[in-house]
């Protein structure tokens, strides 16, 4: 009888966590849309992979926001620089400009968006090429013409 009880309780519980995550999940697409589609979104990047280097596991916090009409970005960047900037004392790739050539699609498997965008700062022209996926997590690559090209790993964040 004990048995009986603590297993009808383990399928309850399962099925209450099924139903619950497909909502979830509905509520997090229309939500990735939203951000998507409003340009108002800001994607926190875990891990950067550096062209000629392996994978970094990023602990402290970067990220790359998109607010209306420009880009804000905080990212780290590793690998091989042609030439920096004189006098500069920061590394990483930081602007606060308004965007060029502004695309965004429906990828072809409809599971996201790519958007893609050019950066004129001081320092570098820098362009972003950004999968965004339903679920919430990106995948977005900077290419650099004084830098070695790097990609991120993050998500949007809520």
């Amino acid at each position: 009888m004990k048995t009986l009880l603590i297993y009808s309780t383990f399928v309850m519980l399962f099925f209450m966590t099924a139903c619950s995550s497909s909502k979830t999940a509905t509520e997090t697409i229309g939500e990735v849309t939203r951000k998507v589609e409003s340009k108002d979104l800001t994607v926190t990047v875990h891990s950067a992979n550096p062209l000629r280097m392996k994978q970094v596991v990023l602990t402290s916090e970067y990220d790359l926001r998109i607010k209306n009409d420009s880009a804000f970005a905080y990212l780290p960047y590793f690998g091989v620089a042609y030439s920096a900037p004189y006098g500069s004392s920061e590394g990483g790739i930081k602007f606060a400009e308004p965007m060029n050539d502004y695309a965004i699609t429906p990828n072809k498997k409809s599971n996201g968006w790519d958007i893609h965008f050019k950066i004129r700062s001081k320092e570098d022209v820098y362009e972003i090429f950004m999968n965004i996926f339903n679920n919430g997590s990106s995948l977005f690559s900077v290419t650099s013409q004084k830098r070695d090209m790097i990609s991120f790993s993050g998500e949007i964040k809520r």
